[in-house]
């Protein structure tokens, strides 16, 4: 900075010149950092990373509590968890995360809420390289275990979810079709998700083939790929195939 006349100034400041290069290293030196960290990650931990990023933790009585619920804009609720197990599926608590609900606020229904949420979990699976798996049940809330009762507004879902005088009631005939049509027109496709533990019931528990999805991004590595291959096929899966 050069003096030309009282009280002028021509140039910038070396002082803040030099502020300004100490904040432009440090952002780099962070920049650097998050991707090393993010390169260390495997695909479900960067998927849970990024989801973090993009949507809220909902609270309970003003503390985030232990649970697996996320928030995406203002109408819908969402629950992900790693997948923990699968057979012949070795690694999929590495690169497998389940989407075990979502749920749109009713009367915000019919705007778009949920497939703007799925597109951001199919985005948040290509950046990172992670399967989305999920069962086609469609369910509600009630408190007689029988009539399904319409959600007003998200406080008043988040509040049900933890209230024990609210239960789950699924339906598999509510709506099924058009839920099953929204995920395969979102890119997801049919894959069994059962394991061992099925045998321990009758086989007229289970949910169908076709209401069984998964979200294969294009990004996922073909040694995972390869570990899904017997799962995608019907005919070929032990578990569907039982008697």
């Amino acid at each position: 900075m050069k003096q030309v006349g009282p009280n002028k100034f021509v140039g910038d400041d070396p002082y803040f010149c030099q502020i300004a290069a100490e904040i432009a290293y440090e952002s780099q030196r962070r920049r650097f950092n998050e991707c090393l960290i993010t390169k260390t990650l495997s695909p479900v931990d960067r998927f849970f990373s990024l989801l973090k990023e993009r949507t809220k933790r909902p609270k309970r009585y003003g503390f985030l509590v232990g649970h697996n619920y996320f928030r995406f804009g203002e109408h819908t609720l969402i629950s992900v968890q790693k997948t923990k197990n699968l057979s012949g599926v070795p690694d999929c608590n590495m690169f497998m995360c389940q989407l075990e609900s979502i749920y749109v606020v009713d009367v915000a229904r019919g705007q778009g809420c949920g497939t703007e949420c799925i597109k951001m979990l199919s985005e948040i699976a290509e950046e990172s390289g992670c399967v989305i798996e999920l069962f086609c049940n469609p369910f509600g809330w009630s408190c007689d275990g029988k009539n399904m009762y319409a959600m007003e507004s998200f406080e008043q879902l988040w509040n049900v979810v933890f209230d024990e005088k609210w239960d789950v009631v699924y339906d598999r005939d509510f709506q099924k079709e058009l839920t099953k049509f929204f995920y395969e027109r979102s890119g997801f496709v049919n894959i069994c998700l059962y394991d061992q533990w099925v045998y321990e019931r009758d086989k007229s528990e289970d949910l169908p083939f076709e209401q069984q999805f998964a979200y294969l991004p294009f990004s996922l590595k073909p040694e995972y790929r390869k570990q899904l291959d017997g799962r995608l096929k019907k005919e070929a899966c032990e578990f569907c195939n039982r008697k």
